[in-house]
Parts: structure tokens; C-alpha cells; sequence
């Protein structure tokens, strides 16, 4: 039918464009030399030290303090700044090829499951499309899609090669050592496997454990304790003192039933049938992955600092299982054939949005030229200047490096010994006047407006929106001088 062949040309077109819409976007921002998203010169700074031959955890410090997370990202950017050079282009280049490659496992997956060329290709172009969903995270220097990349080939390798179990507890002790978080693809694939045989699902979940376990002894053992000071101390610490289960519940109305609304009811719709259309086996591996994705982003929002890159690997699990659902919805009315494209098409058009209207989505000429105008003042400051919550900028202007906000924040959260000293130091740094100048953001995130014995002498943009980098949903920019006060 005519009007059939229109629904699935609209359906096309509306992946093609969101695929373009990442290509444009990735391409923009990946060669741009400061910070789109707050965190990501810190992050860099990580990967340097690996480049450097220096500790990524260590006693906390003024010079540098380590995020919670483990390391496997850091590795690999700084290989691929070690063959091809320094830059925030480096990390970026990690993320979006990870970013590509897990949108060929999920149409790979598809393709093989619903035995379809078309279906596969728009699974693909629904995970770029998941691109705002997920924060803009695909693209940052950040760990996230390089660690969905490796749950998601986790799940590929335990559902198509029934002699690699192994294999994928290999690579999903990956997955854990790039993010935490990913631990929840482990027990979706072991429960998978045990439909098929269960002497192999013991095989994997044992040594998935053996791997991360072994690992983690290994790593803490070479950083005389530091490596669970960060990874698993601050983590647990954070969490028994600030994780809100309504947050963590505000997941169902605001996300679940909110911005994935469309998806969820399909998947919903199409549950049962779908079990007879991919088989018992290969269902429940899915199902179980998308269950166990769910519960992560929950638990990912309700912890202290919790934002949409948690969704990241329930939207992976998505564009895998909704494609799938529409394929058994077909199944289901046959005589309509115009109901598989138009749900994909509407898929699509749930997700539209303004890429104008978001804040420093654009890494445009005008923010660029801010940024070199920062860089350039930085650079005449006379003495020793830390600037929280960008210290990758102080390397750029010829300066050494200080702790990020975020992770000097994290490593006073334990109140351990190891805290309580960190906390002398900046307190007595701070009453030593060691630093000629502290510049903090503009944000209003954090609500840091005063530094103990400094005081606000200035401003450093004079015009409003420039020099941004995200936080959040919303966008930062370091601002407020503040001098040794008298």
C-alpha cells in the first residue's frame, strides 16, 4: 500500500535526522578545546596523570583528588593521547565511537531477533535519538558510553555465542571497571544463561565475581588502600547518608512514565507476544536486561548528585526491545500493516526537541572566543589561582592544576581520618593566602558564594551566556574573582 510505504519513508526520515542531528552536534563539539559539560577537564586531568606515570588514587590532596569512579576509561583516553595527542578531543573521541558502536550491537541484535534490515537500522538511529534523554553524555569526556558500550557487548555475546559465556563475564567485568553502575548487567545475563544451561550461568556469574573481585584487590593493593577509599568508601558513605528513595521512586512518574512513556506502554503492549517471537530464551535475557536497566537508573537517581546519564543503559536495553515490540504488535494485527511505522514514527516524534533552546549544546565560534578571552586572563594573573570547578582551564593557561570541587567535595564526605587532614590542609591553605586568586562559577547549583579569608573583588565576563559549560540542565561559567582578603 502507497499509504504504508509513506508511514515507513516518515519513519526513516525521522531517524535519519536525528542520526544527522548527532553527527552535527558530536562533529561540533568534538575538536571545541574547553569544557561543554562542567566535569569533563577533570575527567581528562584523570586520563593526563595515567599519560604522566602519576597515581589516579592517592591521599587526597589540594593539587589533586580522584573521582569515584574505577578507571578503565582513563586507560583508554590516555592511549589514545598517547598515539594521537593532548586534548579534550581525545576523551570525546572515546565516547562517541563507544557511542556508534553500541548503536551497531542494538540493530545487531534486532536484525538477528526480528530477521530485519529496517527495524535494525532505526534501533540504531533510536539510541542516537535517546541523545537529549540521556543529558548529552554520548559525546562528553565522560566514562558513560563507553561503559553501555560494554554491558550492552555483554548481552550481545552471552544471547549469540553459546560457548562465550565466558567471554562475556570477561567483558562485563569491563563494563564494571569503566562505571560501577554497569554491575547490573551481570545478573540479567546470568539469570538469561540459566534458561539455557545453568551449569554455564554459574560458570559466568562465578567468574564475573572472581574477575571484579581479583581486580579490585589488585587495584587497591597497588594504591595501598586508595583505589577503595574512592571507588567503594565515598560511593557507600554518600549513599547511607543521602540516597532519597523518592527521588529514586520519582523515576517511574517523571521518566519511566514520562519522557519514555511511549516506549513503556508498547513494551507493555507487546510483552507476551513478544516471548513467542524471539523465543523463551532470548525473551527472558531482554526482559530481565530492561528490568535490571530500570532498577539502575532508579537507584542512580535517588544517589546524592543522580542525573539522566544513568538512563544511559536502560536506553540501550530500549532501543534493543522496542523495535522488537513493534515487530510482535504487527504480528498481533496483521491486516494493518501501517501500525508498525506509524509507532515507530511517533517513537521518534516523542523525542523531538530544540537544539537551540538547550543551554551550551552549541560549542559555537561565539562561546569559543569567550573561552580564549578566560584563557588569556588566567594567563596574566600573577601567583597561584585555583578555579574549582575548571581546574583542566589552569593547564591551558600555563598553570598548575588544583582539585576539582566535585571530587574535594567527595573525599570530605567519609569523615575519616584520610578526610579530616584533607580539611587542615584546605583550611590552612586557605588562612596562608596560598592562592593568589580563587575564581568560582556562576552557577547556582552548589550555592558557593564565599571563600574563608577571601573576599569578592570582580567579575571576569562582562557579557551574559558565554564561556558555558553544562551542569545538570543547566550552564556555569567561572566568574567571581575573590583576592586574599586583609
Amino acid at each position: 500500500m502507497k499509504s504504508t510505504r509513506t508511514l515507513w519513508a516518515a519513519a526513516y526520515i525521522a531517524g535519519g535526522l536525528f542520526t544527522v542531528l548527532f553527527l552535527f552536534l558530536a562533529a561540533l563539539r568534538l575538536f571545541y578545546p574547553y569544557e561543554v559539560e562542567w566535569n569533563e577537564g577533570a575527567v581528562l586531568i584523570h586520563a593526563l596523570r595515567v599519560l604522566e606515570g602519576k597515581p589516579i588514587y592517592a591521599m587526597p590532596s589540594l593539587d589533586f583528588s580522584a573521582f569515584v569512579y574505577t578507571p578503565l576509561y582513563y586507560y583508554l583516553t590516555a592511549c589514545v593521547m598517547k598515539v594521537a595527542g593532548i586534548g579534550l578531543w581525545a576523551g570525546r573521541l572515546v565516547s562517541i565511537v563507544a557511542t556508534f558502536l553500541t548503536a551497531f550491537l542494538c540493530a545487531n541484535i534486532v536484525r538477528r531477533e526480528a530477521r530485519s534490515f529496517p527495524l535494525a537500522v532505526l534501533s540504531a538511529a533510536l539510541y542516537l535519538a535517546f541523545y537529549r534523554t540521556s543529558g548529552y553524555f554520548y559525546d562528553i569526556v565522560r566514562m558513560d558510553a563507553l561503559a553501555v558500550f560494554f554491558a550492552i557487548l555483554t548481552l550481545y555475546i552471552a544471547l549469540y555465542h553459546r560457548r562465550g559465556f565466558l567471554f562475556a563475564a570477561i567483558v562485563g567485568a569491563f563494563a564494571y571497571f569503566t562505571k560501577q553502575q554497569m554491575v547490573f548487567i551481570l545478573p540479567a545475563v546470568a539469570i538469561g544463561l540459566a534458561t539455557r544451561n545453568k551449569k554455564h550461568a554459574a560458570l559466568f556469574s562465578l567468574l564475573s565475581i572472581a574477575l571484579i573481585v581479583v581486580g579490585t584487590i589488585a587495584f587497591n593493593t597497588a594504591t595501598e588502600g586508595w583505589y577503595r577509599f574512592f571507588t567503594f568508601t565515598i560511593p557507600s558513605v554518600k549513599a547511607a547518608q543521602g540516597f532519597s528513595l523518592q527521588t529514586a521512586l520519582e523515576f517511574v512518574p517523571k521518566y519511566l512514565f514520562g519522557s519514555l512513556g511511549f516506549f513503556t506502554l508498547i513494551l507493555i503492549l507487546a510483552t507476551v507476544r513478544l516471548r513467542s517471537t524471539i523465543g523463551v530464551s532470548n525473551w527472558v535475557f531482554l526482559i530481565a536486561a530492561y528490568i535490571a536497566a530500570v532498577g539502575s537508573a532508579a537507584v542512580g537517581l535517588g544517589n546524592p548528585g543522580g542525573y539522566k546519564n544513568v538512563l544511559m543503559p536502560l536506553l540501550g536495553i530500549i532501543a534493543i526491545v522496542f523495535p522488537l515490540c513493534v515487530e510482535a504488535i504487527e504480528q498481533m494485527v496483521p491486516r494493518q500493516p501501517q501500525v508498525a511505522p506509524v509507532i515507530l514514527l511517533l517513537g521518534f516524534l516523542s523525542l523531538v526537541f530544540n537544539p537551540l533552546g538547550e543551554k551550551m549544546l552549541l560549542a559555537s565560534a561565539r562561546q569559543r572566543e569567550a573561552g580564549d578571552a578566560f584563557i588569556a586572563k588566567l594567563h596574566s594573573m600573577t601567583g597561584d589561582v585555583w578555579v574549582p570547578f575548571h581546574g583542566y582551564l589552569n593547564t591551558l593557561a600555563g598553570k598548575p592544576e588544583h582539585v576539582h570541587f566535585m571530587a574535594m567535595n567527595d573525599a570530605l564526605v567519609p569523615k575519616n581520618a584520610a578526610s579530616k587532614a584533607f580539611q587542615r590542609e584546605i583550611d590552612s591553605a586557605l588562612a596562608a593566602h596560598r592562592f593568589s586568586a580563587i575564581i568560582l562559577d556562576e552557577e547556582r547549583v552548589f550555592h558557593w558564594d564565599s571563600v574563608p579569608h577571601y573576599s569578592r573583588s570582580s567579575s571576569i565576563f562582562q557579557v551574559p551566556n558565554v564561556g558555558l559549560s553544562r551542569i545538570g540542565d543547566a550552564a556555569t561559567r567561572p566568574q567571581f574573582i575573590y583576592r586574599p582578603a586583609p
